[in-house]
């Protein structure tokens, strides 16, 4: 069985188990994947069905199993375009800094090699950098020491940075008002990209669908919420067909389950089988980040930290167990509760206990001491390989 045989009986057992939000929006990474306008114009009906199907709350999952199964058999006699990977990596930076003439901020040896199917976290926290570099990356800015590489595909002349940034996306924390309705933007934007007639019509549509926003279509900037403006910051992104996608915050002013279902969607499209994405996303949810990321680089006063890579690692604290602990019960009764375990040191900031313990000692002693002393506990991580160690004052 094929990895495309795979994927389609995957997406299948999704609606057959009735996780069908999942299911859809796998359905159509699917679909997108063919390049295949045929297959477009039957997922585009699917869709159209399938918002009938919810607005009248008619959710027969017979019917439905039975629509799915149907366009799977569709988009798997569909021929595949694979577009290949080319090179090893589609983004090095190299000793990458970047000095400000007015104030004492500067980046500073900062490397980056951005592979595709790649997630790389950027966290830290505000006025350390992480702005700056995504806009070195992009172009935006210049940087003063080091060297930037792209390795990308169907760029007409790779010495021009001009085609080169045809192949880079980048969304920053605060977008521009746009006018008009939504819909009619993302196809001004598929027009700008070569996008035309029928292909401009599906291709929109597909990607609208596939970023959740079918109902908003005609909306203007005013009538969707900051998280559907994200989803229209992405779907702008994505009509362009791009290698690399750098994010500024975009889980700021989200709520948990926006922030969850974006996270996931980027997780899905950095893994396209024909299109794979290398991402960059900076953000101060630092849990969520680390979920979805394959490294994470946690930038202080504009140096970078490296953890979970397989990189050289430089600065990087000692081998111990960390955990954060929630509790009421006072820094006494912790050291007290703790001695057996040899705790080396207990820092509170005025939330949450950090407990430092050597490497010979596991989460599960931990947990095994905190249920034998009964300690009132709302809360605990192990956060040994996290970059929240790396926040501790």
């Amino acid at each position: 069985m094929n990895s495309t045989t795979n994927r389609l009986t995957e997406i299948n057992n999704y609606f057959a188990n009735g996780d069908t939000h999942v299911g859809y929006r796998r359905l159509l990474d699917a679909a997108i994947e063919t390049q295949d306008m045929s297959v477009y114009e039957k997922t585009l009906a699917f869709c159209d069905w399938y918002d009938g199907l919810n607005a009248g709350g008619n959710a027969d999952a017979s019917v439905l199993n039975e629509k799915v199964a149907s366009l799977l058999e569709v988009i798997g006699r569909a021929q595949h375009v694979d577009l290949g990977r080319k090179y090893e990596s589609v983004l090095r930076a190299e000793n990458l800094g970047k000095t400000f003439s007015h104030g004492s901020f500067s980046l500073s040896s900062v490397d980056i090699h951005l592979h595709p199917a790649q997630i790389i976290g950027l966290v830290g926290e505000n006025g350390n950098g992480k702005t700056t570099l995504l806009r070195l990356l992009y172009g935006e800015l210049k940087q003063d020491t080091g060297t930037i590489q792209y390795h990308l595909h169907n760029v007409p002349n790779p010495s021009s940075f001009y085609d080169i940034k045809t192949r880079l996306a980048f969304i920053p924390q605060r977008s521009n008002p746009w006018y008009g309705s939504l819909m009619d933007n993302l196809l001004f934007t598929s027009a700008h990209y070569g996008f035309k007639g029928k292909e401009n019509h599906l291709w929109t549509e597909m990607i609208c669908a596939r970023m959740g926003l079918r109902a908003f279509r005609t909306f203007t900037w005013g009538r969707i919420s900051s998280g559907y403006k994200m989803r229209f910051e992405l779907a702008k992104a994505l009509i362009k067909k791009p290698e690399v996608l750098l994010l500024d915050e975009p889980l700021a002013n989200l709520d948990v389950l926006a922030q969850q279902v974006i996270l996931e969607d980027l997780r899905f499209l950095a893994h396209s089988k024909q299109m794979p994405l290398g991402i960059i996303l900076s953000s101060q949810q630092l849990y969520e980040v680390e979920k979805v990321s394959e490294q994470v680089i946690f930038l202080k006063q504009g140096k970078p930290r490296y953890q979970q890579t397989n990189t050289k690692i430089e600065n990087q604290l000692p081998t111990q167990l960390i955990m954060e602990l929630e509790t009421t019960a006072s820094r006494e009764a912790l050291k007290e509760v703790f001695e057996t375990l040899a705790v080396q040191n207990i820092s509170f900031n005025g939330g949450v206990y950090l407990l430092y313990f050597g490497s010979e000692i596991s989460s599960s002693d931990v947990i095994r001491v905190l249920g034998e002393a009964k300690l009132p506990v709302k809360y605990f991580r192990d956060i040994s390989a996290s970059s929240r160690r790396f926040f501790d004052a």
